[in-house]
């Protein structure tokens, strides 16, 4: 009589181990792998950056802001520039080329979307 315990023991413990082996796992899709030149990351469609000069101020920008109806997503602490959004009526090209005439403005350009999954190249150094 003193066997049966270690017989339900091993029976359990195999029907353990046979059972793992039966779950199903997921399978993730990888995305396809990127050729030469193909890749071109996103942006937002109706936020985009500019950086103005210190020493002029952003005082002109935030004049322009107001006079072309743009909102300030984000005003940077760290460097200077903002993020904006478009105005509804506005295309986001057409808007950034208004910012780019704008007194003490030095860069207007999109506000690129990056994901962990997107490609890396790493950069080369030119000597």
């Amino acid at each position: 009589m003193p066997l049966k315990p270690q017989i339900l023991i091993v029976c359990l413990m195999s029907f353990m181990v046979c059972g793992s082996c039966g779950t199903k796992q997921e399978v993730v899709e990888m995305p396809k792998p990127i050729q030469g030149g193909e890749y071109i990351p996103e942006h937002s469609k109706t936020v985009f950056l500019v950086m103005y000069d210190a020493e002029v101020g952003k005082a002109p920008l935030l004049k322009a802001i107001d006079d072309y109806g743009c909102e300030i997503v984000y005003d940077y602490n760290i460097i200077t520039g903002m993020a904006l959004k478009k105005p509804e009526d506005k295309t986001l090209e057409e808007t950034m080329e208004y910012f780019r005439k704008v007194d003490g403005v030095t860069n207007v350009e999109y506000d690129h979307i990056y994901r962990l999954t997107d490609p890396v190249k790493p950069k080369l150094e030119k000597r």
